[in-house]
């Protein structure tokens, strides 16, 4: 798109501490205080702020398997979890999905929430009781697509 007579220009910058970037983010956040109050203010409360919930499994004195994940407001966020190879088909990632997600329920989240590649998991969480909710086809750029899902827990 060309800029009108006089009017604006685009400039490119490397890294998000750019001048400009500031206050790119201030109008965003004005916006979301505008636009949903309630919500902005209770992501400013201390309470609110995100809880770290890491669990591990241990056998043969190593660790065998792990999650980690984090609960906000009425969320449970799971961003990995994995199983060693030679652990893995031995109800591991199930044991450690359900101690998550009790753990969660007594922290009052409601939701559970998790993202995965075609390749990874998607299976597992659909027999846990999960439900596609978004697909990113080709997100790798190698014709691998990106599963969201969501649960509701209680």
């Amino acid at each position: 798109m060309n800029p009108p007579a006089g009017g604006w220009s685009i400039a490119s910058a490397d890294d998000a501490s750019a001048p400009g970037c500031d206050l790119v983010r201030q109008w965003l956040r004005e916006h979301n205080h505008a636009a949903n109050p309630v919500f902005m203010r209770q992501l400013g409360q201390p309470e609110h702020e995100a809880r770290p919930l890491v669990l591990t499994v241990v056998a043969d004195g190593r660790e065998v398997g792990g999650l980690i994940a984090e609960t906000r407001l009425a969320w449970l966020r799971i961003s990995i979890m994995a199983v060693a190879p030679e652990w893995r088909s031995r109800g591991l990632g199930s044991a450690l999905l359900e101690e998550a997600v009790r753990r969660a329920v007594e922290r009052g989240c409601v939701h559970a929430y998790v993202d995965t590649m075609d390749y990874q998991a998607p299976g597992f969480y659909l027999a846990h009781g999960f439900a596609i909710v978004g697909e990113i086809p080709d997100w790798d750029s190698s014709g691998h697509g990106k599963f969201f899902l969501t649960k509701r827990l209680r």
